[in-house]
């Protein structure tokens, strides 16, 4: 509960409004007194949804449904207007925390308390069935502790379950990650049973402080949710079975609610007390809500309402709207459509999720972006369910974020961010690009963009606002790479005129920073570990470059056109590797003479075609193949080295993987199968294969 702001309505209908409670990217919710003194919570809606004439129609259809349910365990739709020029809705005011904030902050409930919770629930969920509807978004968030029992909120996004009565467009997805049944994440008609499944959810939480299906972005936690069983390690023997029931993927051999309720003992009057059936400091937490409203309905008392009633508060509640933060406590917060991608672990989306995220009109300025989470809606809707190849040829780049936690797909149609260690598909950005070559995307320093070369131009992603950039559009460019400080990006540009070669850009502007001379034709651009070399290769010949004076420090001539690159800088002393027929070669620019190669003791069948370094785990890779034979086959060699040794490992994977690019601990690797149709994790040791997407 927050003091209001200047900004902040004093009147909404009938209700004297004197507290925030939570704001969300539906609106705001506030605490507000009816003419007799009597609270309510008092939800307004932002006003760019007020504009919006289907949102007007699924919030008076939601407000229906909303209004049939009443009864034990859920609060009463006490007035609304949806025809208001700023809809909004007041429920009855339950007196306590969150189920999900009272466990985070007290701990986990024993079995006795958690049993009377989920009795409570289960028989307000056996009312709303019986009545044809459904609550689709149940999880601790929604479900109220007060002294008296639990309370089940939002039932603002209940449909109705009969075809006929499903508005056109509400086959979207509803719910929650880890609370949402299997058939609600496939999209599927779900009702009743998908509420018993987020029942048995919300018990395991309860009892656990966890969800059933642990923690992460919402494509893992829903992977899970539809391919493992849910961890019920925690669970108490005597209850396992029947949590095991309502989590069961098939929602046709799922109790019902009143099956639950029978279970556990049938309906539970209601508690004197909150000492009567919570532990004690869960019962303080409880009795804590109740004595902040007291002290805000005293403070209210003090304060005379402000004179123009409520003219004020619809002018004041426009203005405080259009500020509503990215995370929402509101009612209806599914009729707007998708799930969220901020404010999800265990089904936050309340006042806590909404002060953890910034004003939506306004972008946070991260020093360093989390790209499982930091990602633009629009991205996060268009992931597959599991991990999709992204091309309609058999060309894919892969690259890790600098972070290491995501791994980066690119193809001729769209580049998909995949969490590549829980096997689930985050993001997909969708390109719409005049030729069909596969990109090569590569992350900025601090995870927040992501950039790739085209024919038409650099372009350049924001991960967490989507906001798109093309840099020296119209240019044919072959290759893009930031800066270590991710203020410039370097470019290999192929464009037949005179401003072609290698050269660098402002990331922000796309201003022409500096020109480097020398090359013709470039196809990848690298820095070194600082930005003080920037190296660059064209088909068969490479330079290096002193990025501080833009002079030539190094080049090489006649060198094997490799696929990713042919000159790796590895220092700022001037250490590089080079590609040469035989195998890479470590140079020392300063010393003519300090050369250390890199060849296989058994020679090896056709010419270098690819060097990668894992400096992390010590190891170097080449690849080597000869020119496709009259039978169409290419034959192809590997040799893994100790890097820092020079020693040649024996062993050899059975499985190639062509691309490589190394994750940042070293453990592991990705690259191409060699048939171009799946992405290989493969171990950062050894290149043998780990895992196949595709």
């Amino acid at each position: 509960m927050q003091p209001l702001s200047p900004d902040d309505p004093r009147q909404v209908g009938p209700f004297r409004v004197i507290a925030l409670l939570g704001s969300g990217g539906m609106g705001r919710v506030h605490l507000g007194l009816d003419p007799d003194g009597a609270p309510a919570a008092v939800k307004v809606v932002r006003a760019d949804l007020a504009y919006d004439p289907d949102f007007r129609e699924r919030f008076t259809r939601e407000l229906a449904s909303a209004q049939r349910v009443h009864g034990p365990g859920t609060p009463r739709v006490l007035a609304a207007d949806p025809a208001a020029e700023i809809p909004w809705l007041a429920t009855e005011y339950v007196m306590g925390p969150s189920l999900l904030d009272l466990v985070e902050r007290t701990g986990s409930l024993p079995e006795p308390a958690a049993r009377l919770l989920v009795r409570g629930v289960a028989q307000a969920l056996e009312r709303v069935h019986s009545q044809g509807l459904a609550h689709r978004d149940l999880k601790p968030g929604n479900v109220m502790v007060s002294a008296a029992g639990p309370q089940v909120i939002d039932f603002g996004i209940a449909r109705a379950l009969e075809p006929e009565q499903r508005g056109a467009g509400d086959d979207r997805v509803v719910g929650t990650p880890g609370y949402m049944a299997p058939e609600a994440g496939r999209g599927e008609d779900s009702g009743g049973a998908a509420d018993v499944f987020a029942l048995g959810g919300v018990l395991v939480w309860a009892l656990t402080g966890s969800g059933p299906f642990g923690d992460g972005h919402p494509s893992a936690v829903l992977y899970r949710t539809q391919n493992v069983d849910p961890d019920l390690s925690r669970v108490p023997e005597s209850l396992r079975p029947l949590v095991a029931s309502c989590l069961g993927k098939d929602p046709g051999r799922r109790p019902s609610a009143a099956d639950v309720l029978r279970a556990l003992g049938g309906p539970a009057a209601p508690a004197t007390t909150a000492a009567a059936w919570l532990p004690p400091s869960a019962a303080q937490a409880v009795d804590a809500v109740a004595e902040e409203y007291r002290a805000a309905v005293r403070n209210a008392t003090e304060t005379a309402p402000a004179a123009d009633g409520a003219d004020t508060s619809a002018r004041r509640g426009r203005r405080l709207l259009l500020l509503g933060s990215a995370a929402t406590a509101l009612v209806l917060v599914a009729a707007a459509g998708t799930i969220a991608a901020v404010g999800y672990r265990n089904g936050q989306t309340g006042t806590d999720a909404g002060a953890s995220e910034a004003a939506a009109d306004e972008p946070v300025q991260r020093d360093q972006c989390d790209p499982t989470e930091h990602l633009a809606p629009e991205f996060v809707d268009a992931a597959s369910a599991v991990p999709t190849l992204t091309s309609s040829t058999d060309l894919l780049g892969v690259r890790f974020s600098t972070d290491g936690s995501v791994l980066a797909v690119g193809g001729d149609q769209a580049i998909a961010l995949w969490d590549w260690e829980e096997g689930a598909e985050l993001a997909r950005i969708r390109l719409d690009l005049p030729s069909d070559a596969a990109v090569d995307p590569v992350f900025s320093p601090d995870d927040c963009r992501i950039a790739f070369a085209t024919a038409d131009g650099a372009h350049v992603y924001s991960l967490e606002t989507g906001e798109h950039t093309v840099h020296r559009e119209g240019r044919e460019l072959s290759h893009v790479e930031f800066s270590p400080d991710g203020s410039e990006l370097a470019i290999a540009d192929n464009t037949m005129d005179t401003q072609r070669g290698v050269y660098t850009i402002d990331a922000d502007s796309g201003e022409v920073v500096q020109t480097f001379d020398g090359f013709d034709y470039a196809r990848f651009v690298g820095y070194s570990p600082g930005g003080g070399y920037l190296g660059a290769h064209g088909f068969n010949d490479a330079r290096v470059w002193d990025t501080g004076t833009g002079e030539e420090v190094a080049s090489g001539q006649d060198l094997p056109p490799t696929l990713n690159g042919s000159v790796q800088i590895l220092d700022e002393e001037g250490t590089v590797l080079t590609a040469h027929a035989d195998g890479p070669v470590q140079q020392d620019l300063d010393e003519d003479d300090a050369t250390f190669p890199f060849i296989p003791e058994e020679e090896p069948r056709g010419e270098l075609v690819e060097f990668t370094l894992n400096e992390a785990a010590d190891r170097l890779y080449t690849v080597y193949a000869t020119e496709q034979g009259d039978d169409g086959v290419t034959q192809v060699d590997v040799a893994v080295w100790e890097f820092s040794t020079r020693e040649e490992i024996d062993e050899a994977p059975d499985e190639l993987a062509w691309d490589l690019d190394a994750h940042p601990d070293g453990t592991v690797a990705a690259g191409v199968s060699g048939e171009g149709d799946a992405v290989l994790l493969v171990n950062g040791e050894t290149l043998e294969t780990i895992r196949t997407f595709g």
